[in-house]
């Protein structure tokens, strides 16, 4: 597979630097242990995370700038073949979110295609630190998507709590954890750091029925307060009836 034209190494090496700074300033063991400036002198600097928010905003500016420039056709023959074509709503959906519009509800028949509407962002904006977050309430199309992003070379992981995914550029998540405190403090630390770019919740009409009963269904009502991420919310679902649109939005909280 060719690579994105966002794909530098020297953006890469910048985001690290940033996130080690970050972690410094945040006093995470894993800088603090290895000692050093970077677990030093951060308290007495605020001036340095003023700099730093800046430049991530920036970085962000940037990367969206670049986003809406993208040729999205030639992104999908890139990644599928020369011979790939958009299906049913797809472009207009895509489009739609490299413009950074949000809320989005896409509605797509089964097998068409809407994991493309997240994949094809995601690898377009991987080498610029880009990160997008999937709500997948089934283990099996966790397991689907990671296979197929491990197949086009997108760096995808499925979140736990005892790991970092710092530099992922797609995390998958239940919506168990969705609303975890861990999970919260991960969303805050990806957006004070310009990398978060969008919120992805599949099979979102199970939001619908999420009253009754407990597990991950009536977590899925939790799902509401990714309004207040401040990031592109994407809700991606088989089968929502245009009678069933108002109390979709009520329950999500749009």
């Amino acid at each position: 597979m060719a690579e994105s034209l966002f794909s530098t190494e020297a953006r890469r090496i910048g985001f690290r630097r940033v996130s080690r700074e970050w972690h410094a300033f945040c006093m995470f063991d894993s800088v603090v242990q290895e000692g050093g400036e970077e677990g030093g002198d951060w308290a007495a600097r605020p001036s340095r995370l003023v700099d730093m928010t800046r430049q991530a905003a920036a970085e962000e500016d940037r990367r969206w700038k670049k986003m809406r420039q993208v040729d999205i056709g030639a992104e999908l023959r890139r990644m599928l073949g020369p011979e790939a074509r958009f299906r049913g709503v797809q472009e207009a959906a895509l489009r739609a979110i490299m413009r950074q519009e949000s809320p989005i509800v896409v509605v797509m028949g089964t097998g068409g295609g809407k994991s493309m509407l997240f994949m094809l962002p995601a690898a377009c904006a991987a080498g610029a630190g880009g990160l997008t977050v999937v709500v997948v309430p089934l283990v099996s199309l966790r397991g689907d998507i990671k296979d197929r992003c491990d197949a086009l070379g997108i760096e995808c992981v499925e979140w736990s709590g005892r790991r970092p995914h710092e530099w992922a550029s797609i995390v998958l998540v239940t919506p168990e954890a969705a609303v975890s405190e861990s999970f919260g403090h991960f969303i805050n630390r990806q957006r004070a750091m310009g990398r978060l770019d969008r919120i992805v919740v599949d099979e979102c009409h199970v939001v619908l029925d999420s009253g009754a009963g407990g597990g991950w269904r009536s977590r899925m009502l939790g799902l509401r307060g990714l309004v207040k991420a401040e990031t592109q919310l994407v809700y991606l679902t088989a089968t929502l009836r245009p009678a069933d649109e108002a109390e979709f939005g009520r329950l999500v909280g749009l």
